[in-house]
């Protein structure tokens, strides 16, 4: 696929704004589950203040169907971590919603990865994924993808460092228009991705 240089300018925009968004809006869920994984009362307290600030319900239903997910998958794979399944306990019983961001820092912390690299993690897989979906979309071909992907995640320590004090009081959207887009993935005709 070959597309011209303003449409990969655009498409690296809109990668380095969703990159920002996450920063501001879920690394902080992260961080916080991270530091209170070992205390499942502040993770619940937690993952119902991020199903609070995710009000686009594409996004909402996408976090609670991921973090679930990771969460299956952690326990199959890492079958010793009690922590892991005492959280699966929570979900069971419907005491917590399992949203991506709280569950990937309760799982690293669970297994030991520092705070600083989970969170880069955390954002290095939202690139990946967003530029997964540039292709699957047909934005962009694979080669130029990878390309976009190798720009954007140079600046990602220096985007986690830029936001690193954003408390999860004070999560926010910098650039809205991602989100607005986003939201609208339920009104088209055929759906690309069912998450």
């Amino acid at each position: 696929m070959e597309t011209n240089s303003g449409e990969t300018q655009m498409l690296t925009i809109m990668q380095m704004c969703d990159s920002d968004n996450t920063a501001t809006k879920m690394v902080p869920f992260v961080r916080e589950a991270h530091e209170s994984a070992d205390l499942m009362d502040a993770i619940i307290e937690l993952d119902e203040h991020c199903q609070t600030c995710l009000t686009n319900h594409v996004e909402n239903r996408a976090s609670r169907r991921q973090g679930r997910a990771l969460l299956d998958t952690s326990i199959e794979t890492f079958i010793d971590v009690t922590m892991l399944r005492d959280l699966k306990v929570l979900v069971e019983d419907d005491r917590l919603l399992g949203h991506l961001p709280v569950v990937f820092g309760v799982v690293c912390a669970s297994l030991q990865v520092g705070q600083k690299s989970t969170c880069l993690m955390f954002m290095y897989n939202s690139l990946r994924t967003m530029i997964a979906s540039s292709v699957r979309l047909g934005f962009a071909g694979t080669l130029q993808a990878q390309g976009i992907q190798h720009e954007i995640q140079q600046l990602i320590p220096e985007i986690v460092d830029r936001h690193r004090s954003i408390s999860v009081g004070e999560v926010h959207v910098s650039f809205p228009s991602v989100d607005v887009l986003q939201n609208l993935h339920d009104t088209m005709f055929s759906k690309l991705f069912y998450s």
